[in-house]
């Protein structure tokens, strides 16, 4: 009797063991299973596997243009895909960066940002808002510089204010609402020089009007007009910027003229505001590892483009300073189109 119970006890411990240890091994498993998927939704992004377009809301061979083809290429190298620069100008840049948010969230359509992103908002000539736009980085501020045509009888910023006086001046930008194009405005509201504006379809096409005599004056950038700038065929009058300009020592700042006016464009990139934030990481940390390359810093060097890199957040931060600053002269930027 003894030993029959002793048999079916120990026949229903084995049983229960090898339950436990079923149960064990497959919460074991389910364990392992979720902790990996977990894992993956919060690291593992599969991005990129495809080619990415670069879109730049001007037209090919501008400063904005260039930096853009200099840097695809680095950052195709960082992300193991190739960036693909496309231009799609018009309308001051407002064509290009509509493209772009109304493309798909994916981190595949990156836009070439510029301070004529905000003036666009501001000015009215754009449907979106400051939060259609998601930065990755900015990576180049370049101060603006006075210019004109050297077949022009202006010879200082002296003679430009002068002459702007008293009669209206032909001014040259790359279009409406860019950097080059608030810079007249403010510097005329400042000066009381006057000026009449020749929008075109990005800073090549400015300058070379400009070195052709068909307009007067104009707000460039060294690197936008550095060529031009070389061959005498534009003169610089003054910088807008708190020190001379290393690679133009003999002009002048507009400080040191009793004008107090700093200003300049800055450029960077952007996705559409629902890309995803791991895409976006990914992105930022491409930008800056092909910014901090010697290939990167020496083109920009050899290109005139002065570096100045501020991450995702610095760049949205940065923005919205630029939207209040212009927004408190929005009425000069609506009249002096």
């Amino acid at each position: 009797m003894k030993k029959k119970l002793f048999v079916r006890l120990a026949s229903v411990l084995c049983v229960s063991t090898l339950l436990l240890t079923a149960c064990s091994a497959g919460n074991s498993s389910g364990g392992k299973s979720s902790g990996a998927g977990a894992q993956s939704a919060s690291s593992a992004v599969d991005y990129p596997t495809k080619p990415i377009e670069l879109v730049v809301p001007y037209a090919a061979g501008g400063n904005v243009d260039l930096s853009c083809r200099i840097l695809a290429s680095e950052v195709g190298k960082e992300l193991g895909q190739s960036i693909t620069v496309m231009n799609k100008e018009g309308g001051g840049a407002v064509i290009g960066q509509t493209y772009v948010i109304n493309s798909k969230a994916d981190g595949y359509t990156l836009l070439a940002q510029t301070s004529a992103y905000v003036s666009n908002i501001i000015s009215g000539d754009a449907s979106f808002k400051m939060d259609a736009i998601k930065p990755i980085c900015m990576y180049c501020f370049d101060p603006e510089l006075v210019v004109c045509s050297a077949s022009s009888d202006i010879k200082t910023v002296e003679d430009l204010i002068s002459k702007g006086k008293k009669e209206t001046l032909l001014n040259s930008t790359p279009g409406a609402g860019t950097s080059h194009h608030i810079a007249s405005i403010l510097f005329s509201q400042k000066t009381g020089a006057q000026f009449k504006y020749m929008h075109t379809n990005g800073s090549a096409e400015q300058t070379v009007q400009l070195a052709g005599g068909h307009a007067e004056v104009g707000m460039t950038t060294y690197a936008g007009a550095q060529s031009l700038i070389k061959d005498g065929k534009i003169r610089v009058l003054a910088a807008c910027a708190d020190e001379r300009i290393s690679d133009l020592p003999d002009v002048p700042t507009l400080k040191e003229k009793g004008i107090d006016f700093t200003y300049g464009a800055y450029r960077g990139i952007g996705v559409p505001a629902d890309t995803p934030d791991g895409v976006v990481k990914i992105l930022q940390d491409a930008f800056q590892k092909a910014m901090e390359s010697d290939t990167v810093k020496q083109q920009f060097v050899n290109s005139g483009f002065p570096i100045t890199y501020k991450n995702s957040q610095e760049f949205e931060t940065y923005m919205e300073d630029d939207y209040k600053s212009l927004e408190s002269i929005k009425d000069l930027i609506t009249t002096g189109k």
